[in-house]
């Protein structure tokens, strides 16, 4: 779930407020604010120390530093064929960064675990490349990645975020972490999440969790949400203590915390990269994607993660001539949306303002109908140590403090249904297809654009891949991003218009 749903919610509040007699009712339903919690960031800490012993942080921080912070994949790759680079200095440089930066008294909180052979791995190949074994080649080759704390792996728990789950290590990795691995990638940590992909509590802010705690947005922390559910995906690559991550997304889990964060985040065509060995919420919706720096980054990280070969012509001027659909709500930013349509046609694209009906078109509120059985096949399938919705939510009730900071209401609501309801979710699936296409062709569309995740519902249910691009910020300073959207299997066409927005725009912004 995406801050979207909660955005509405406030504007419902400020509906109600004004009318008067409503004070019982904002008690009852708006988000509460954020806090400074952080839990266990000793043992994150304590393991980079770890690995990063007998090094000479200081003076490698003084000096190559500069290597990897809000450098592209390429221009890190292009360090160490230089020589100026080892695969093991980069890993330690973003670990530094996590430990500094993230694990300190009010840091970032949004890694959650890192893996304990991270800098063995960076050993390994840069031995490897210095006697000839290593395939240069590989596109990600000595580039850290982290995950949300939602996708398996063998080395490190997989928790969602929940206590209950903090000591589950599945026995192989997802399949989509076994392909970033045979493309060179190395597996730094886990990323902290909204608490089951947003899945616990109508009334948990953004980023919060009962494993880690709360994942703040280091533009303005405890004042700008960093939204989610892949919250600390987002935050750990704009703070840059990674070049990548990681992210899913069942209704704007990947675009609105990238939006929020200023950075590119992109949501493939569903099913183009595996969404096995992810703790579902919706399986027939849930989609992994890239969390990046640059489009360009993004479309490596896809490529690598779903063995697709994709060939972008990184053109500039690629937005020329094309014809691009401008998506509007009622509580959308005007002065954003003039911006983002004036800067579309700066680029000598037709903008037309068009209207998605989304009627019958519902994702969150479908979670209920299938979630429960979801979670206890894959709790089966994988050996989580929980395997019924009941004993979870028993779990947490022993310890509502740490384990229930904020209620589970979404978890007993789905844990009230005997049987799962796939009806719902499979109707959404449809008209959201069919409105889409509709919309496409009768409009001449070559792509959709809306701010942030405003629009992502549709997209989302329908399984079109969605391009979230740095925006610059509102007048309030929040950073924002503008969503692109085309159909079906156009995820080539859609890295392009993106690439092109950003060479255009450069809206990414340093926290």
């Amino acid at each position: 779930m995406s801050g979207k749903r909660k955005l509405i919610i406030g504007l419902v509040i400020a509906v109600l407020l004004a009318g008067g007699g409503a004070f019982a009712y904002y008690r009852m339903a708006a988000p509460p604010g954020e806090e400074w919690i952080s839990y266990d960031s000793k043992e994150v800490t304590a393991e980079i120390d770890r690995q990063l012993s007998g090094l000479d942080m200081e003076s490698l921080i003084k000096n190559k530093e500069h290597y990897v912070v809000e450098k592209s994949i390429s221009d890190i790759q292009k360090a160490v064929k230089a020589g100026e680079l080892s695969r093991q200095e980069i890993t330690a440089i973003c670990l530094y960064r996590i430990k500094t930066l993230d694990q300190s008294h009010h840091g970032y909180n949004s890694v959650i675990s890192i893996n304990p052979h991270a800098m063995e791995e960076a050993k390994r190949q840069d031995e490897q490349a210095g006697s000839g074994e290593n395939s240069g080649d590989l596109p990600l080759l000595g580039i850290p990645v982290m995950l949300k704390d939602n996708i398996n792996t063998a080395d490190m728990p997989a928790s969602a975020g929940a206590a209950a789950l903090a000591d589950f290590t599945a026995k192989e990795d997802a399949e989509l972490v076994k392909k970033l691995k045979s493309q060179g990638a190395i597996i730094l940590g886990k990323n902290n999440l909204s608490e089951f992909a947003n899945y616990m509590s109508s009334v948990m802010p953004a980023g919060y969790s009962g494993r880690k705690g709360q994942t703040v947005n280091p533009f303005d922390p405890l004042k700008i949400s960093p939204s989610g559910s892949s919250s600390g995906s987002a935050v750990a690559v704009t703070a840059n203590l990674v070049p990548v991550s990681i992210g899913t997304e069942t209704d704007g889990s990947i675009v609105a915390p990238s939006s929020a964060n200023s950075v590119v985040g992109f949501k493939p065509t569903r099913g183009h990269i595996s969404a096995e060995g992810i703790l579902p919420l919706i399986k027939e919706i849930d989609t992994p994607g890239p969390i990046a720096r640059t489009v360009q980054d993004a479309a490596l990280v896809y490529s690598s993660a779903s063995q697709k070969d994709v060939s972008p012509e990184w053109n500039k001027e690629e937005m020329k001539g094309k014809h691009i659909g401008l998506v509007k709500y009622e509580y959308s930013d005007e002065e954003m949306l003039k911006k983002l349509k004036a800067s579309v046609e700066d680029m000598g694209a037709r903008v037309t303002e068009v209207a998605i009906d989304e009627k019958d078109i519902d994702v969150f509120t479908n979670i209920k109908f299938s979630f429960k059985k979801d979670f206890e096949d894959f709790a089966q399938t994988y050996n989580l140590p929980i395997k019924k919705l009941d004993d979870l939510i028993a779990f947490n009730k022993e310890d509502p403090d740490r384990r229930c900071k904020y209620g589970q209401d979404l978890l007993e609501e789905a844990n009230e249904r005997k049987e799962a309801d796939l009806k719902p979710i499979e109707t959404a699936i449809k008209n959201a297809d069919s409105v889409l296409a509709a919309l496409f062709d009768e409009n001449r569309l070559d792509g959709l654009v809306f701010l942030g995740s405003s629009g992502s519902s549709a997209p989302a249910a329908a399984g079109y891949p969605e391009l979230t691009v740095p925006f610059g910020k509102d007048g309030k300073g929040v950073p924002q991003g503008a969503t692109f959207v085309t159909r079906h299997g156009e995820d080539e066409k859609l890295l392009n218009l993106g690439y092109s927005f950003e060479a255009n725009t450069g809206g990414r912004e340093q926290p």
